[in-house]
């Protein structure tokens, strides 16, 4: 068990000015939250210059610390603006950015050297591999990914000392965070980019089973662990991170309420219980269906989903007995009050609404006036979806001010400049007021004086000792003492605040350090990347095909994979290793007692996927060619030139697909992957599909799920990582795009074959043995061409 002796930090989520203050009033010691750019929740409130500004003086006025978020992918055009739109908040005392891109944290460190740096969640940091290079990249913080185990942090803490910030509290994604296409393939949202467009709360059903109850398979329960927190805790985390940027103050303050009570009721020698009341208040503020203690102490689960539906279902008041002439009757589960919005769910897209017109004690008969009575039937659910005095309360708190505890001295002597001194911790302030003369008749009493100074108003000062030092029969008037207070008090003010400031310095300018990118003469070569093996035998066949990228996850589960490699080899090609998309502990334990075989002469080279696998490979001194994939980010130049700066050796970038083709052009790469065939994932995730509606077989498969237009997903069980996969329904392909070759001038060009059949593989590359000559190709499937002809959002 960790000492409580440490600062345990509650880190409260602000999409407005509104949200931020009902965290510090409800015992935030932190609040998060995004400028008008870099922010990845492009749809919450958000903060402009003007408000932002505001708000770091505000939270540092209560001692606590305001942290940005800069978490998106950032493009090369945009990446230079990073530093601008900083500076002003640097210079008023923002505690820390919150980044995803690897660009960013390079510029960052370069032009803030003194800002604090969290690695983001978006970054997928998995293990201790991942957060050992964001501290070498000068993280002081990780957010590590939603999925961990509580051992798995504890691991991360034990080896790196960073702080650890983990979710406690609200929306869970579907999948791994970071790694989701979905939004951006489907609507040109990228959620990389902070403008998810939600597509996991939409409706799928699989092929064949469209009427199913669980029309939202890829929604998840929201997360709270308010009953788990001395566990959570005692594994080392340091920050208790609400979601929550597109929610109100309502939300914001009550949660950031419990959770402050429950972890100073920790921090106590008190036994660690949580109210019954609390857990209602919790589920009554939002809900998805109850709640889940998320991915700390269970891998997935269908407890852990909300596939009825996606929305706030409140807390449940009863259920009817009886239907009568356009009434329904039930019995109150707990007490309803007048004004309460009630919920009778029809299906996931109909409901019955009702307002309760009196107040009903638990226990006792309800009879409200019904609608649609001929949907309704006995043992319907009824849930309370507004709890009317519990609003009332709330929103009357959040009319309160904080009010910050100062100790006060006033001293006031004859013939003497009247001095009122006031401490606030380390912050020292002395006020000095006229000279006090004696008193022609009654003079000053200590307890009037007293008493008017502690009527702090308004202010968000309240004395919490004031010493009153007063001689005998003086002359103090009301007015002398008010002058005081509120200098003195606008002194306060002023300490708290100017202490934070800095000053921002120009880095001196470097010499810019030409990438170690080596254009090669050759013609373009081919590439075809392979999730199994069932047409290797025609691959390696084809004469023009030099390279074959083998799956990890494939090649592992072969009783003799180096007959594979060796294949290959006498073939005459090159052999690549694409490496686990997620690589967490088991991931990683599996990789290194194979390393003989990864390391192994016949393979030429290894596509990386995360920062686990990246910092391993390094640690380990690999020396071979790394290929970056798609998903391993590099939007900008930035972000290139610090992959290989911490690797040490040449890093052949693979092209983002989330960039349209001009985007690609600026990243200016000369020996660079350019994927121009295949079904890609749009998700990956812990959670299983197949296991959640049907059940686990342990048995590999495809499965189709559809949305409401009908459109197909296929989602793949790897069974042997226990992960999901969901592909786009359309293949990628760009292939047809005139120029592309030209003007993007690839080393490489890369097919990935996933579920073709043989004649569709045999088309594809002949199709590649055109586009490697200059001709144009097409392919009689549909497909997509992705974000090649539209821009990102």
């Amino acid at each position: 068990m960790r000492t409580k002796n440490r600062p345990i930090e509650v880190l409260a989520p602000a999409g407005s000015m509104e949200c931020l203050k009902a965290a510090i009033l409800n015992g935030a010691d932190a609040v998060y939250l995004g400028g008008e750019m870099f922010g990845a929740r492009a749809y919450a409130g958000n903060f402009n210059k003007e408000e932002l500004l505001e708000a770091i003086d505000y939270v540092h006025l209560y001692g606590k610390k305001l942290f940005l978020t800069v978490n998106t992918l950032m493009k090369e055009e945009e990446l230079p603006l990073l530093p601008g739109f900083l500076k002003p908040f640097y210079e008023q005392g923002l505690d820390a950015v919150i980044v995803q891109d690897l660009g960013a944290v390079s510029v960052i460190r370069k032009h803030f050297p003194k800002l604090e740096i969290h690695a983001s969640t978006q970054m997928t940091i998995t293990g201790v591999h991942g957060a050992r290079i964001a501290k070498k990249m000068g993280a002081k913080r990780v957010v590590p990914a939603r999925e961990l185990s509580l051992e798995e942090i504890q691991e991360i803490k034990d080896d790196t000392g960073l702080d650890m910030e983990c979710f406690v509290h609200g929306a869970l994604c579907y999948c791994y965070s970071g790694q989701c296409f979905m939004s951006s393939m489907l609507g040109g949202r990228s959620g990389n980019r902070g403008r998810c467009a939600g597509t996991c709360r939409l409706p799928f059903y699989l092929d064949g089973t469209k009427n199913t109850k669980n029309a939202y398979p890829l929604s998840l329960k929201d997360l709270c662990t308010i009953e788990h927190l001395p566990e959570i805790l005692d594994h080392g985390v340091d920050s208790l991170k609400i979601e929550g940027r597109m929610k109100g103050p309502r939300y914001v303050g009550e949660v950031t309420r419990i959770y402050r009570k429950y972890v100073d009721l920790y921090l106590s020698e008190k036994p660690y219980k949580v109210e019954s009341e609390d857990l209602k208040i919790l589920m009554e503020v939002f809900n998805r269906g109850g709640f889940t203690g998320g991915y700390y102490k269970e891998y997935h689960g269908k407890d852990m989903m909300s596939m009825k539906r996606p929305d706030h279902q409140g807390l449940y008041v009863g259920k009817i007995s009886k239907l009568m002439k356009g009434k329904i009757s039930f019995t109150a589960q707990e007490d309803i009050h007048k004004g309460d919005a009630l919920q009778i769910r029809i299906n996931s897209e109909e409901k019955v609404e009702l307002t309760s017109p009196s107040e009903f004690k638990a226990g006792s008969k309800v009879v409200l006036n019904g609608q649609k009575m001929k949907k309704l039937h006995e043992g319907m659910e009824i849930k309370r979806t507004l709890n009317h005095p519990m609003i009332e309360r709330i929103d009357e708190g959040l009319k309160q001010k904080k009010k910050e505890n100062l100790k006060g001295k006033i001293i006031i002597q004859k013939d003497q400049c009247a001095k009122l001194i006031l401490k606030d911790g380390e912050d020292h302030v002395e006020v000095i007021g006229p000279v006090i003369e004696e008193a022609k008749k009654n003079g000053a009493m200590p307890a009037d004086i007293e008493k008017l100074l502690k009527k702090t108003g308004q202010t968000h000062y309240t004395f919490e000792e004031l010493e009153v030092d007063l001689g005998e029969n003086l002359f103090v008037p009301g007015s002398v003492l008010k002058k005081l207070r509120k200098e003195a008090f606008a002194q306060m003010d002023q300490t708290k605040i100017l202490k934070y400031r800095r000053t921002y310095e120009d880095p001196v300018k470097e010499n810019d350090v030409a990438s170690s990118q080596e254009q090669e003469d050759s013609k373009i070569q081919i590439a075809v990347s392979m999730e199994n093996l069932e047409y290797l035998d025609i691959v390696t066949e084809d004469r023009e095909v030099m390279k074959i990228y083998l799956s990890w996850m494939e090649l592992k589960q072969q009783e003799d994979p180096q007959s594979i490699l060796n294949k290959i080899k006498t073939a005459g090609k090159q052999c690549y290793l694409m490496l686990p998309q997620i690589a967490r502990k088991r991931q990683m334990e599996e990789l290194k007692a194979k390393k003989a075989l990864i390391f192994t002469n016949e393979i030429d080279g290894l596509l990386v996927r995360n920062l686990e696998e990246f910092s391993w490979l390094i640690e380990e001194g690999y020396q071979k060619e790394m290929i970056a994939d798609y998903m391993f980010y590099g939007y900008n130049k930035e972000a290139v030139k610090e992959y290989q700066r911490l690797s040490g050796i040449q890093i052949r970038m693979t092209y983002p697909s989330e960039l349209n083709k001009k985007e690609m052009e600026q990243l200016e790469l000369l020996n660079a992957d350019l994927f121009l065939y295949g079904y890609q994932p749009l998700m990956v995730s812990a959670q299983c599909v197949k296991n959640n509606l049907r059940g686990c077989d342990k048995t590999p498969s495809w499965l189709t799920l559809k949305d409401r237009y009908n459109a197909n997903f296929f989602v793949h069980t790897s069974c042997c990582d226990c992960i999901n996969e969901i592909y786009n329904g359309k293949p990628l392909w760009v292939g047809n795009e005139a120029g592309i070759l030209n003007d993007l001038h690839p080393s490489v060009i890369r097919f990935h074959i996933t579920r073709e059949n043989e004649v569709q593989v045999k088309e594809i590359l002949n199709a590649a043995k055109s586009i490697q000559k200059g001709e144009r190709a097409s392919l009689a499937t549909e497909y997509t061409t992705g974000h090649l002809k539209r821009e990102v959002l």
